[in-house]
């Protein structure tokens, strides 16, 4: 049954499944391009109240709304290191090709979330949306433990860059849902941003992740520079400050440990010898 199965890990894939892999994934890339930049130029034709995509968060100031400008600054470049992905499905390298076939059904369908999300979110859909998000998390997390050391350009376009978001958006979109903007709503979110910073730390240090938490740093950042602006007189932009600061120092560290070869507790690791000297520098090089 496992062979039916299109979310089984596997050292290798078949001939079929490549050629469906390397279809699919790049279209729902591309959708997910077209949508986005359409709807950031577009409000929606089917209703009146809807607003263009980064509109639509400028309008709404929730105690999780994050810079629109950093925030695009991360999807573009997320958006363009997913390129490697792609291309990671038609390398000569077996071991890369597996690698980026193992996760290729959750890219897509995360694409497909995100797709989703985005007519959801221009129409002011924000429950539905919110559930979209929250079934885009579960996925996500589900690749993100599931499919370890995986290649760094591989892991960061399908893993950890759209996991990132989706735990950042998830405030965000859940704060617009219930109209966040209030004093009660604020006191929330002082305490729910930690809710953040306990879950993005439990993933970078268990799994020794640097990349996901320059990702969040980033995300955290946006979230932080946003909350200056809005309320200048508050705790929520100080506390995104703080997770902002924990993410990166605690990013640069394991950055700094896995570069010198040790562990986190900067002790020398010793690498057993590997039959396979093909996969060798892969694994090493995963996260």
């Amino acid at each position: 049954m496992a062979s039916f199965n299109p979310f089984a890990k596997r050292e290798t894939h078949s001939a079929s499944s490549l050629n469906t892999y390397r279809i699919l994934v790049p279209l729902s890339w591309a959708l997910v391009v077209i949508v986005g930049i359409y709807y950031s130029l577009h409000s929606p034709d089917d209703t009146k109240k809807g607003k263009k995509l980064w509109k639509q968060a400028n309008k709404h100031n929730t105690p999780f709304s994050q810079n629109t400008t950093v925030t695009g600054v991360y999807w573009i470049l997320l958006l363009l290191s997913q390129l490697s992905y792609v291309w990671h499905l038609f390398s000569k390298n077996n071991v890369l090709v597996a690698a980026a076939a193992n996760v290729a059904t959750h890219f897509i369908l995360n694409n497909l979330f995100l797709f989703a999300w985005i007519l959801l979110w221009t129409r002011n859909h924000f429950w539905g949306a919110e559930i979209i998000l929250i079934a885009h998390l579960i996925n996500q997390t589900v690749t993100y433990w599931r499919h370890r050391g995986l290649p760094a350009f591989v892991h960061l376009p399908a893993v950890a860059g759209p996991y990132a978001w989706t735990l950042t958006a998830l405030f965000w979109n859940g704060a617009v849902a219930v109209h966040s903007h209030n004093l009660p709503g604020r006191i929330v979110a002082n305490i729910f941003i930690w809710v953040i910073l306990g879950i993005g730390l439990f993933d970078i240090v268990l799994r020794e992740d640097y990349i996901l938490g320059y990702c969040l740093s980033f995300l955290s950042l946006s979230l932080a520079l946003r909350q200056f602006a809005i309320k200048i007189i508050g705790l929520q932009w100080i506390f995104a400050f703080v997770v902002f600061g924990v993410f990166l120092v605690v990013s640069l560290y394991i950055s700094a440990t896995k570069s010198t070869g040790r562990d986190s507790l900067f002790r020398r690791v010793a690498h057993p010898e590997s039959a396979d000297r093909e996969r060798e520098p892969l694994l090493n090089e995963g996260v």
